[in-house]
């Protein structure tokens, strides 16, 4: 280990910089953060997600939903059954697809979305403070390059 970069201080690559590595190490870390920033909402991470999708597309099936929020279908009952206890979304049969299951917000889950918007931009914020605009322009834009790449067919 590098004495001069420590783990979790900037600059430390683990694996010679393997680039899925450390995504998902920086994706964890910043997973802690949101934990800590929502828990006084009552929060977990993966309702704060469902619910930030659901205030731009109110209404979305579950399986549209399930791909908001980077998760398979299949596990989208247990969360939405929880979210439902809390009396965040009800869920309703698609009128034109009965195979299909449409979520809406509840009114108690239209009144978190300030504080939960509150917290994504103190996320934001905090970020911004170890980031420039332009480093995080670059950074967005190589991420969206990984969320569409593919590996080619090996024979």
């Amino acid at each position: 280990m590098d004495a001069q970069n420590p783990p979790h201080e900037p600059g430390h690559l683990r694996f010679d910089g393997c680039v899925a590595t450390n995504l998902d190490e920086a994706y964890r870390r910043l997973e802690q953060v949101y934990e800590r920033l929502i828990a006084p909402i009552g929060l977990s991470v993966l309702e704060w997600y469902a619910l930030r999708a659901l205030y731009t597309d109110n209404g979305a099936t579950a399986s549209h939903l399930a791909q908001a929020v980077c998760r398979h279908p299949s596990s989208m009952t247990a969360l939405l059954d929880r979210m439902e206890e809390k009396g965040l979304v009800s869920r309703a049969v698609d009128a034109h697809d009965r195979r299909s299951v449409r979520v809406y917000l509840t009114d108690t889950g239209q009144q978190m979305q300030r504080r939960v918007e509150t917290a994504a931009d103190y996320l934001n914020a905090l970020i911004s403070e170890h980031i420039t605009a332009e480093q995080l322009d670059t950074f967005l834009y190589v991420l969206s390059v990984l969320q569409s790449f593919e590996a080619p067919d090996i024979e």
